[in-house]
């Protein structure tokens, strides 16, 4: 109960004959009490927006509110407004105007029930967690933006960042067509939400437990923690920015993203409704309490929450609930318009409470979003079944600690303190969990789910489609063309669809065929190589395929073809313990003369039919009996032994005992070429270099005066460039409208050059953790091949080129000239005879010959 006083002191105040001090001497003497909590407001006061007539319309109040109990004393700042003539739409459009321009958000509860929750953060022995003298949130201080000049070493982690960096820097080009736009803004969304499942429990864990270890980048583990995260705020405040100017160019072709108070009220009637018939029903709230005895709700990983803020009735504190939206609930609801605008959902849930709440005073609702780490929890080695290890790990993913939590900048902050307060009590949580797992969002949260939008069939929202090229004639045999010479396609130019799914169905159904030898690790949901190796099993083939369970967020797509296989009656490889298979190889064995003949598949990508068409990468298909050998090998040891592969001896390598040793002999004699005064160089093109031992290696090589080409897509720890370090290195990153993936790498050997494509980066993991294949190409033809394409990156002009600070500069804005020239050649080429690009093609495309 509430009462106002004229008397400023307690004492005095207490003598006033008011509703509360009435109630106060009916149960004790206001005499026998003292002062626990003291709300102290100084107000400042404006009146403003005046009409015709010069009355104010709007009463504007700045209140420093400060807070006393026992010895301690906290203070925050808010600003009130009321409407004086009692129409709210002119005081509701300043609200949303000083809110979106000054940073503000508005305020669920009154000033003596935030004092009652910082009360009770004090009482629980806790410091409050926004101890900041205001309502924002803590803020990392800026550090120099220049990695240490002594450090040999870039750091991974802000190296990744920077990948995703240059992809929204496509998604910002306001030539990109626009769906492409939305399309890039939503994989860096997903990326970051990977690099947070992935890399940032670990990080955190570290900067806590060896804050003064120095590493190889010059920072310690906490400095490189604050450089991260305030990386990570950079991107997310270029993504609202870049979501906020795609959502103008949508308006302007016809589709809008509108807001609440935008919709009419016959437009909210309809919402309503549906809001009523279609959502409400598979909503359940959830307490969120302090109160002792109450379980906080489980806040789910990925998924879209709601933090609904009421009253039961006038007088009453603030409640809150949880509510988690179901995982098939539109991300956007039409709008009924005859033009195409929808609106997101999370705001018609918001506007219309009250039918969830019927007896109680709905005031709010703030949307939010957990991610949890990506790691499985389980013992491989005293594991007696792989398959249901990885099955019941795979389940309880959804419980790993919380390592981020998207907010809307709005969400008042005791909502954020119940979240955080969740988060603690979740059972076996053995990190502390504060504010700094916050992260503010303006506009959209979650864009990932821009795919969802409806666009006009306009050819200039999208790149230009193109078809495909089919290399091996539908009336021919690809075991034919095979048995004639090595085939090498690079994909998506190359159709995958018309290669390697092709060769594999035609195994699946041809009768010479007798067996079929494949790793999986990456298929997707759907599969029509699985559809064909399950045809192949159920037809009597010996098919026998290793399954790579522990693909990292593809476990449960790979259990469950593991168990079709198994049912179809493969012979199915799980994985082995410690190690995954990484690598991307088919044989083929087929009778033929009484002989039994073998054909092998060797890939830089997966067996999926969706990225063979998004991303850039290479296929050899060979029946040459030393490579041909050497997989059979291969596939002897995975499915005939439980440790890794110790190596091959025909030419091809594999890791995690061969590869590494002979890339760093490869790199070395490259270096003893250098050295002796013959001609030396590398030239490479993979998706990470990190390994400290390749680098280092690297750096050896470049200081023996061997030239080094690299093109690496993303993560890159070696600093090209240095003076008396890597000087004769250089490192470009290549981005398009496809996502770059293949592995091609040449050591010039005084003129003899040795090629190699494969699954294989120079990352540890790849390195030492895993199986992985490398293989030669011979075939002067596919080599020659291979060039074209190097020279086509490395002249790319609008590639990246990565500076010795860790900064990547572009040459030009836009996307990839190299994979537009490939596009643009494939109507040039000559598939039975590899040949160089019509003259002028490569400049046409915007590829610098040097000419």
């Amino acid at each position: 109960m509430d009462s106002i006083v004229r008397e400023s002191e307690l004492p005095a105040a207490l003598l006033e004959e008011t509703a509360a001090t009435a109630r106060l001497r009916a149960v004790v003497d206001p005499k026998l009490l003292s002062p626990r909590t003291e709300l102290e407001i100084n107000r400042l006061t404006r009146l403003v927006d005046p009409d015709w007539l010069r009355r104010p319309r709007i009463e504007l109040h700045y209140d420093e509110v400060t807070i006393r109990s026992d010895a301690m004393a906290r203070s925050f700042y808010q600003l009130c407004g009321h409407a004086r003539g009692g129409r709210r739409e002119r005081l509701e459009r300043l609200a949303r105007a000083l809110e979106e321009s000054h940073d503000l958000r508005p305020l669920a509860s009154n000033p003596r029930e935030r004092a009652e929750l910082l009360l009770k953060w004090s009482r629980r022995g806790e410091r409050d967690p926004w101890d900041e003298g205001s309502d924002s949130l803590h803020r990392i201080p800026e550090l120099v933006t220049d990695e240490n000049r002594d450090a040999q070493f870039l750091n991974p982690e802000l190296s990744l960042l920077a990948f995703q960096m240059r992809v929204l820097a496509l998604a910002e080009n306001p030539r990109t067509p626009l769906q492409e736009r939305l399309r890039f803004l939503s994989i860096v969304s997903a990326n970051l939400d990977e690099f947070f499942m992935v890399r940032m429990a670990g990080l955190r864990a570290t900067a806590r437990e060896q804050a003064e270890e120095q590493t190889e980048d010059g920072m310690t583990s906490g400095e490189r923690l604050e450089r991260i995260l305030d990386r990570v705020g950079d991107i997310v405040k270029r993504q609202a920015s870049c979501y906020a100017d795609c959502r103008r160019a949508l308006r302007e072709i016809g589709v809008q993203i509108v807001d609440w108070h935008e919709l009419d009220l016959t437009e909210r009637h309809d919402l309503r409704t549906r809001c009523h018939e279609e959502i409400l029903p598979a909503l359940t709230p959830l307490a969120m309490t302090l109160s002792p005895g109450h379980p906080m709700p489980h806040l789910p990983h990925l998924a879209f929450s709601l933090a609904v803020v009421f009253r039961l009735d006038e007088g009453d504190r603030p409640h809150l609930a949880e509510l988690d939206l179901p995982a098939d609930t539109a991300r956007f609801l039409r709008v009924p318009r005859e033009d195409y605008a929808v609106i997101p959902v999370e705001q018609v849930i918001a506007a219309n409470l009250d039918l969830l709440y019927p007896n109680a005073q709905s005031e709010s609702a703030h949307l939010f979003r957990v991610t949890r780490g990506g790691d499985l929890s389980f013992d491989e080695d005293a594991a007696d079944d792989l398959l249901v290890a990885v099955s019941d790990a795979v389940g309880r993913r959804h419980y790993n600690p919380a390592i981020r939590v998207e907010v809307e900048r709005s969400m008042p902050r005791f909502v954020r303190a119940l979240l955080i307060e969740s988060l603690r009590r979740e059972g076996g949580a053995t990190e502390d969990v504060g504010p700094e797992v916050f992260q503010e969002v303006d506009g959209l949260v979650d864009l990932r789910r821009l795919d969802e939008l409806i666009l006009p069939h306009h050819s200039a929202l999208r790149y230009e489609p193109f078809r495909p090229g089919t290399p091996v004639a539908a009336d021919a045999s690809f075991f034919d063309e095979m048995q004639s010479r090595d085939l090498l396609f690079h994909h998506p130019f190359d159709s995958f669809a018309e290669t390697v799914v092709r060769f594999i169905r035609e195994a699946a159904v041809d009768q010479d065929v007798s067996a079929i030898k494949i790793t999986l690790y990456r298929v997707g949901d759907s599969s029509p190589i699985v559809d064909a190796l399950l045809e192949a099993a159920r037809s009597g083939k010996r098919v026998v395929v290793f399954v790579e369970l522990k693909a990292r967020f593809d476990e449960e797509n790979n259990v469950s073809w593991a168990r079709s296989l198994e049912r179809a009656g493969a012979n199915v490889v799980y994985g082995l313990v410690g190690l995954k298979n990484h690598s991307k190889v088919t044989l083929v064995v087929r009778r033929e003369d009484g002989k039994l003949k073998r054909y092998a598949h060797v890939g830089t990508g997966n067996y999926n039919v969706r990225s063979g068409a998004q991303y850039t990468d290479l296929s050899l298909f060979s029946a040459r009996d030393d490579l041909t050998a050497d997989i059979s090998d291969l596939f002897n040891e995975l499915t005939g032994s439980s440790r890794p592969p110790q190596g091959l001896s025909r030419g091809a390598l594999v890791a995690p005992h061969q590869l590494l040793p002979t890339i760093l002999a490869l790199i070395e004699r490259e270096a003893a070429h250098a050295r002796a005064g013959r001609p030396a160089s590398i030239r490479a093109k993979f998706n990470g270099l990190s390994d400290p031992e390749v680098v280092h290696a690297l750096y050896d090589a470049s200081a023996a005066g061997v030239e080094i080409d690299l093109i690496v897509r993303g993560i890159c720890t070696l600093r090209p460039g240095v003076p008396g370090l890597s000087e004769r290195i250089r490192v470009v990153s290549v981005l398009g409208r496809f996502l770059e993936h293949s592995r091609i790498y040449r050591f010039g050997n005084d003129g003899a050059p040795t090629y190699f494509i494969g699954s294989s980066d120079l990352r540890p993991r790849n390195l030492r953790r895993r199986v992985e294949l490398l293989v030669p190409v011979l075939d002067s033809a596919n080599r020659d091949a291979l060039d074209r394409i190097l020279d086509a990156y490395f002249s790319d002009s609008r590639g990246w080129d990565l500076a010795p600070t860790g900064e990547y500069v572009a040459r030009a804005s836009g996307s990839s000239a190299a994979q537009e020239h490939f596009v643009a050649e494939l109507g040039q080429r000559d598939f039975a005879s590899p040949a160089r690009a019509a003259p002028g093609a490569l400049e046409r495309a915007g590829v610098n010959t040097g000419a």
